[in-house]
């Protein structure tokens, strides 16, 4: 599973993207806590209703744990051949979670939030694809990466800094 969702975010950067991004309410996270994450969705594609909101979670990242969304099928993709690192609330690493099957016209603004624990690890910067479907087949996919500092990027993964926790 994991494999056909790399091969789809790999394969996208043909999409032409809206006018303003799908972004994260944070840009900051301190290392290995546990904090609740919003993806904000300002509109739909080229005026399509979004009827669907696909997040890749980058490595590290523990006990991810999505918040349904009323009229939304909410589904998660687990890290294959791992298991619960054990330990209370603990799970198996989650690497995608979906909400589809909704219908956020263009004109609506919507939040899709999760609970998550960072990574351990500080000093690093993580990216967090996105894949946002629209009526009509239409598709905006929020991945690219920068291959250098201050690059502009047409449809940009939003980018979160693992700062020291205190």
């Amino acid at each position: 599973m994991l494999n056909r969702f790399a091969a789809v975010f790999g394969a996208s950067l043909f999409a032409l993207p809206a006018a303003a991004h799908v972004t994260l309410d944070q840009s900051t996270m301190p290392a290995d806590s546990y904090l609740r994450v919003a993806i904000r969705v300002p509109h739909g594609c080229d005026g399509a209703a979004t009827t669907g909101i696909r997040l890749q979670i980058p490595e590290g990242f523990r006990n991810v744990k999505p918040m349904p969304l009323a009229g939304w099928t909410l589904t998660t993709v687990a890290e294959e051949g791992t298991a619960a690192p054990g330990g209370h609330g603990e799970s198996a690493p989650v690497r995608e979670v979906a909400w589809r099957g909704g219908n956020l016209p263009d004109a609506f603004y919507q939040e899709f939030v999760l609970r998550v624990q960072t990574p351990k690890e500080a000093g690093q910067t993580v990216y967090f694809p996105v894949v946002q479907e629209c009526e009509g087949g239409k598709v905006t996919r929020w991945i690219e990466r920068p291959s250098k500092p201050g690059e502009t990027l047409r449809a940009p993964a939003f980018a979160v800094r693992i700062t020291p926790r205190g």
